[in-house]
């Protein structure tokens, strides 16, 4: 089993990597399940207290690799208390909001608020394939102006999931209109082009998701990570982050794990450093990981940590 009670991880920061500190490293948390499919709070708390011994900045619930998409509203209450309760506080927890109608996108809101969780990575409505970025624009800005109080919104770009995307330009109308709602954005799409545009504006903190990219994206002024793989080795992301050099290694690994259904294998992995095979389950429609890639994958992944 892991120690979760290793010793907290600092990386200096390198001149190379001028704004990795408005942001640093974010675990994308993992959602464990009990056997009767439940949200299993204990294993949530213990995973969460681990991750914040490892030193990340914080940890991101109901994203991707938290099955955000498969969770209702009584599921992220026992969630979010869970991880609470597990001593997280609310300013290094972000939400992620996951909704094609505003008015569930607001509940979730108030519910992450209600709490004192004022960061929210919004993912954009997906159902509606197609759409214009200013009709994208309108959804966000109604969010928005609908909402109770003040908070900082990351803009969610992962099209390949959603199959819309946040452009550039209308990142930065966002950004122009809404000030500092607007914090950043967390760019999971992989493509560098899209990647550098979006590093150009320096008044918002740029989150690469794709940890292939994080190295290159250091010195153009990334300022951080919401990283699955910070559930795992995050030492290695957060060096990179924090210095801009590359890590061939965690690259091989990462392209190893993103050629399969990403999720349930962070999961079956990170129960194997636990000595948990619990983790291994998903909430339909994902299903568990190939035992058999688990087993082999473990093995590198255990000899990459300190």
């Amino acid at each position: 089993m892991i120690n979760s009670t290793a010793p907290t991880l600092r990386t200096e920061q390198d001149v190379t990597a001028p704004r990795a500190h408005l942001f640093g490293l974010s675990a994308a948390m993992v959602t464990p399940f009990t056997e009767e499919g439940a949200i299993d709070t204990a294993r949530a708390a213990a995973h969460a207290d681990f991750l914040m011994q490892e030193g990340l900045s914080g940890v991101t619930l109901f994203g991707t690799t938290g099955e955000g998409a498969s969770l209702g509203p009584k599921d992220r209450a026992r969630l979010l208390d869970a991880v609470m309760d597990a001593g997280v506080p609310a300013a290094k927890i972000t939400v992620g909001i996951v909704a094609s109608d505003s008015e569930t996108a607001l509940d979730q809101i108030a519910a992450a608020q209600a709490k004192g969780v004022d960061r929210l990575l919004l993912a954009p409505p997906f159902y509606f394939k197609g759409i214009s970025q200013a009709a994208l624009g309108t959804w966000v800005a109604q969010i928005i102006r609908a909402m109770k109080r003040e908070a900082q919104i990351i803009l969610y770009h992962i099209p390949q999931v959603t199959g819309v995307a946040f452009d550039a330009p209308l990142v930065r109308d966002l950004k122009d209109r809404f000030g500092t709602t607007i914090f950043g954005v967390k760019d999971s799409a992989g493509d560098w082009d899209h990647a550098q545009n979006l590093l150009a504006l320096d008044d918002l903190a740029i989150l690469i998701g794709d940890e292939r990219l994080l190295a290159r994206a250091a010195p153009l002024g990334g300022a951080g990570a919401i990283s699955g793989m910070g559930n795992l080795l995050p030492g290695r992301v957060a060096k990179m982050i924090q210095t801009g050099v590359a890590d061939p290694a965690l690259d091989a690994l990462v392209d190893r794990v993103v050629s399969v259904p990403v999720t349930p294998l962070v999961k079956a992995l990170v129960g194997g450093l636990h000595g948990d095979a619990g983790w291994s389950a998903t909430r339909p429609p994902l299903e568990p990981a190939d035992p058999a890639l688990v087993s082999s994958l473990l093995e590198t992944v255990r000899s990459m940590r300190p």
